[in-house]
């Protein structure tokens, strides 16, 4: 536990090298992240970290909890509380909005940005996801959400191909149903973060990932940013959905070392 001003932070750390703070989200599937971190591990120091208000740290407090500005001084705080004067940031879905943030507020203390399946701003397209998903997590039952988030978040073939795994969380979903207005307050906080005022300012190297068949944040995204934030460089992968870390690991570990090098 890394004792973080405005509440206490659990962290985990596997690997030897540069630092890497890795920003994902709370969702996965049936096989998870872990495959892409112990790659990743082999090449740097691998810090994942719960946001609060998940895993072992303290509660989310206050209004702005779930802002990308409080989410970056999570991450200021934990790369204190660590003793790390600088780090990579790997980003993912929400944790682009974060990482940007602390890139944006904190720009000493990041060496480099890879933004993986990121948005840019709450269009009408990210909205109306958004506002679906909050509908199902108000009217599904735990079982039905499950099956609905995977749909969204997943290919259609890795579904297939994971289907027995995928059963299993929707039905391990049942002992743990979906808190709807956390659900929301999650998703409106990335709808009313806009990330076009700031990644123009971005001066660290920075990779940006996107899935061709992403339904949540689509490809566009990435290439608007790829267009905006300055000497960036973008890697379209042909498929994977949203949930690149897990569906794509291998090629997004490889293309994060050699991007982010020794």
């Amino acid at each position: 536990m890394a004792s973080v001003k405005g509440g206490d932070i659990h962290y985990t750390v596997a690997g030897e090298g540069s630092p890497v703070v890795m920003l994902l989200p709370q969702s996965s599937g049936p096989v998870g992240v872990a495959p892409f971190l112990d790659r990743l591990a082999e090449h740097f120091q691998v810090i994942r970290y719960d946001q609060r208000g998940t895993g072992r740290s303290t509660p989310a407090r206050g209004p702005d909890a779930m802002s990308m500005e409080s989410r970056a001084g999570e991450v200021a705080g934990l790369l204190d509380a660590l003793g790390l004067e600088r780090a990579h940031l790997c980003c993912h879905s929400t944790g682009c909005g974060i990482g940007l943030s602390v890139a944006l507020g904190h720009p000493g203390r990041v060496d480099g940005l890879i933004l993986a399946s990121p948005w840019s701003h709450g269009d009408g397209h990210l909205t109306t996801m958004q506002q679906l998903r909050v509908a199902a997590a108000r009217g599904l039952d735990p079982y039905r959400y499950a099956w609905f988030n995977a749909s969204l978040l997943f290919p259609p073939d890795y579904r297939r191909a994971h289907e027995a795994g995928f059963e299993q969380m929707a039905v391990d979903a049942k002992n743990t149903p979906q808190d709807a207005e956390q659900i929301s307050a999650r998703l409106n906080a990335i709808l009313s973060f806009d990330t076009r005022p700031l990644t123009p300012e971005i001066a660290c190297p920075t990779l940006i990932v996107t899935g061709a068949d992403d339904q949540l944040m689509p490809a566009w995204f990435g290439r608007e940013m790829a267009e905006s934030i300055p000497g960036s460089r973008l890697l379209a992968l042909d498929g994977g959905g949203h949930m690149l870390p897990e569906t794509r690991g291998e090629e997004l570990a490889a293309a994060t070392a050699a991007f982010l090098g020794p």
